[in-house]
């Protein structure tokens, strides 16, 4: 009994070895549980990148006014928006703006425990009005710059901004979040922007299909057989969408990092290949 379906099992392997078709398996990564299906040919991962300098940075700053009275916090928090923007304007800088952000109108004295999600209400007797407004001062033109240019450009507007009595940077009004880290943000006191990369990303797809033949011929010529026509390309990976949070007007897509560097646009492609037989061959695959 075992020797008969020994030689069975035989038999079976001298039949795939003997029949010469050359099938690539193609694995769906949305059907982890379902077997995959034989399709004739090659899929490859093919990878692309190419890289530039940020188009601008930018600097997030906050201003803001207190008062019981909702008439003096309004005078207080104009005083504190004028002394800002009077500041910049001195700098007498073309390629630096200041852009406005939505104003938010709380209550001061609303602190956060980080242990708790319940905030805490202090013990005034009368609730103090508190104006808030975002502002997001933005320098271009940093192509033109090297690294100590943009050294002595970004420390001079944090230094203004401070002097003006803005606070710099990304403001958290949820601290208990981060306790339990949830939507963890940049902390980066400046960040630096490409906005304007679409003729990066076509280069990077360019890229990437020359590298998944690349691959794929390789495939090919190990397998004995030629490489035919593309049949199908599906995005991996490729430059997302960063937009902005909910306290912002517009979603922009761009790509941001805290560091002053090159900023890489990457893409990877799923692209899958046809095979046909070598002249002469006695393959079984059949070409598309």
């Amino acid at each position: 009994m075992i020797r008969q379906s020994l030689a069975v099992i035989a038999v079976a392997l001298a039949v795939l070895v003997n029949s010469g078709a050359a099938r690539a398996q193609y694995f769906d990564p949305g059907a982890a549980n379902a077997a995959p299906a034989n399709i004739e040919g090659f899929t490859v991962v093919g990878k692309g990148s190419v890289a530039a300098k940020p188009e601008f940075v930018e600097i997030d700053l906050e201003v803001s006014a207190a008062s019981e009275l909702t008439a003096d916090a309004i005078v207080k928090y104009r005083d504190a928006k004028r002394r800002l923007r009077d500041a910049f304007t001195a700098l007498k800088l073309n390629n630096v703006a200041v852009e406005e952000r939505g104003l938010l109108v709380d209550q001061k004295g609303m602190m956060q425990n980080p242990y708790y999600f319940e905030p805490q209400q202090n013990t005034r007797t009368r609730t103090e009005v508190q104006l808030t407004r975002k502002l997001v001062v933005k320098a271009t033109e940093l192509s033109k710059l090297d690294e100590e240019g943009v050294l002595q450009l970004v420390g001079r507007l944090l230094d203004v901004a401070q002097d003006a009595g803005a606070k710099v940077g990304p403001q958290n009004n949820n601290r208990y979040y981060y306790y339990y880290d949830y939507d963890r943000q940049q902390t980066g006191l400046v960040r630096f922007v490409l906005e304007d990369f679409a003729k990066l990303q076509e280069q990077a797809y360019e890229k990437a299909i020359v590298d998944a033949r690349t691959r794929a011929e390789r495939l090919a010529r190990l397998s004995g057989v030629q490489l035919g026509a593309v049949l199908a390309v599906r995005e991996i990976v490729v430059p997302s969408d960063r937009t902005t949070n909910q306290n912002d007007e517009m979603p922009r897509k761009r790509l941001e990092t805290s560091r002053f560097q090159d900023i890489p646009v990457r893409v990877e492609l799923q692209v899958r290949f046809a095979i046909r037989p070598n002249s002469g061959s006695n393959s079984r695959v059949q070409t598309p």
